[in-house]
């Protein structure tokens, strides 16, 4: 049997901790980036991660504007995309570049599937946005529940990938993610970023009178080891104030000090609240159970790609 990664520990919290899980999307989401760099993968098992890296990714982004309700009705005044990979790399490995993906993650029961078809045309419609906007050849793509196999779809449908989660899982079935930061949209994930907190609380010394520099002096910790949890845009992006440069805008729109502090704030009393972490001291402190939610993110690591 697999062990458990990363993505399993991941999806397994999140249903533990919220009422409202994103697991299948989460599964979704990292299934396809793998299967975008399943080449880069063969040639060095680490390239992935570097490639997720140097690339922007953005979870649950919404947009507006009236081109948004041009894509789609006159009362629409905003749309929301599952993940957008922005300045994706090549498929055997190079860092960055210029390719982009638009991907709908759409899980619905047989008498929605009308919802299918939304689906297909919003990541279709925002794919032209970005291209005509911002002169990006972004690539549509619709992953959807096909409840083992029972609802089929062609695979294209013109320029729009599309793949059924059945069909996802067994072509990226050999595939582990050792570590969260495997996963795409790390700090657009309440889950993932709760786990890099609780990863991070292993690396201090707790009875450090001054170790902890507040929420923001966590996260700068967490970041310099790995990716920074800003979000890449925050809020309800107006697609006619994005402008041709894809770096210009995300540099204009990326996450404030304030606005990441308040909102890891926030994250830390649910992590008390839900016995991640000890009632609050002077310093987040983990306890048994939020330890033991480390080892076996630990464990997962032990299987890092070589």
């Amino acid at each position: 049997m697999t062990r458990p990664d990363a993505l399993d520990l991941a999806n397994a919290m999140d249903e533990q901790w919220h009422p409202q899980p994103r697991s299948f999307e989460r599964e979704a989401v990292s299934r396809f980036w793998g299967l975008l760099t399943l080449p880069a993968r063969i040639l060095d098992g680490g390239r992935p991660r570097l490639m997720l890296r140097s690339a922007n990714v953005l979870r649950n982004a919404r947009f507006k504007g009236g081109a948004v309700r041009g894509m789609f009705f006159d009362n629409k005044d905003f749309t929301e995309v599952d993940a957008l990979f922005l300045s994706v790399g090549s498929a055997v490995g190079h860092l960055q570049g210029d390719d982009a993906w638009v991907v709908e993650v759409e899980r619905k029961s047989a008498n929605q599937q009308g919802d299918y078809y939304l689906a297909i045309q919003r990541a279709r419609a925002f794919a032209q946005l970005l291209a005509s906007q911002m002169g990006i050849r972004a690539r549509p793509a619709v992953i959807f529940e096909d409840d083992g196999g029972r609802y089929s779809y062609k695979d294209f449908d013109g320029d729009v990938l599309l793949i059924s989660m059945s069909s996802l899982r067994e072509k990226t079935a050999g595939l582990r993610f050792p570590s969260i930061w495997d996963l795409p949209g790390l700090a657009s994930d309440k889950t993932l970023v709760k786990l890099a907190i609780l990863r991070q609380l292993v690396t201090v010394d707790p009875n450090h009178p001054a170790w902890y520099g507040g929420p923001l002096g966590l996260a700068r910790s967490i970041e310099a080891g790995e990716v920074s949890l800003k979000l890449p845009a925050v809020g309800h992006q107006d697609v006619s104030r994005m402008g041709p440069d894809v770096g210009g805008w995300l540099a204009r729109e990326r996450e404030t000090d304030t606005h990441l502090e308040e909102r890891l704030e926030r994250y830390l009393t649910e992590l008390i609240d839900s016995g991640m972490l000890e009632p609050r001291s002077s310093a987040p402190r983990l306890s048994l159970d939020g330890g033991n939610v480390v080892l076996n993110l630990v464990r997962a690591e032990a299987e890092e790609p070589q």
